[in-house]
């Protein structure tokens, strides 16, 4: 009984710009919606822990190191999947960031952890040469990371579009779109 009051009064706290988006009509497409991008997450995680064999900490600090990457290699003009991958080695070349170099401080600043722990979890993926850490360049993707980007990247790639093909078809993505709309 008391669980069903506290969610009556969560309704009863919704503005009435809420209200619109979270209707008797989107809760099952809510709901649905939901429970698929739960079951991403949890396949996501697992295939991290099973295939990579790194913990998720390891894996978000990697993901600061090739979004870094990224943001350097698109300074040059978008590129698509396979760009990405036939140039491989220009993401991991030395002099790729040589003015703003990835350090262990900047990456503990943005994930907001300690920086021991970014430092220790950096050397571990460096002992997999999954990244690489140079005194001139700062903290690099490795050659390891290519395999990653080859089979993991283009796995998650494929279950991403099948989980916004899912949403699409169930409503749930016509939902999350209205969502930010101001009407």
């Amino acid at each position: 009984m008391a669980i069903e009051e506290e969610t009556n009064e969560n309704i009863e706290a919704l503005s009435s710009e809420e209200e619109k988006y979270i209707s008797k009509d989107s809760q099952p497409a809510f709901s649905k919606g939901l429970y698929e991008w739960l079951m991403f997450l949890l396949t996501y995680y697992s295939r991290i822990r099973e295939n990579l064999k790194i913990d998720f900490e390891s894996f978000i600090v990697l993901q600061v190191v090739v979004s870094h990457s990224l943001y350097h290699l698109n300074k040059d003009g978008v590129k698509t999947f396979t760009e990405i991958q036939k140039n491989f080695d220009l993401m991991s070349m030395s002099n790729l960031s040589k003015i703003n170099k990835l350090a262990f401080a900047s990456i503990a600043e943005v994930l907001q952890l300690p920086r021991e722990t970014v430092r220790r979890k950096v050397l571990q993926l460096e002992e997999r040469k999954i990244v690489k850490v140079d005194a001139v360049s700062g903290i690099i993707l490795g050659p390891a990371y290519k395999v990653i980007y080859k089979e993991f990247v283009s796995k998650t790639t494929i279950d991403t579009s099948t989980l916004v093909k899912r949403w699409k078809t169930n409503g749930t993505l016509e939902k999350l779109l209205q969502m930010n709309e101001k009407k």
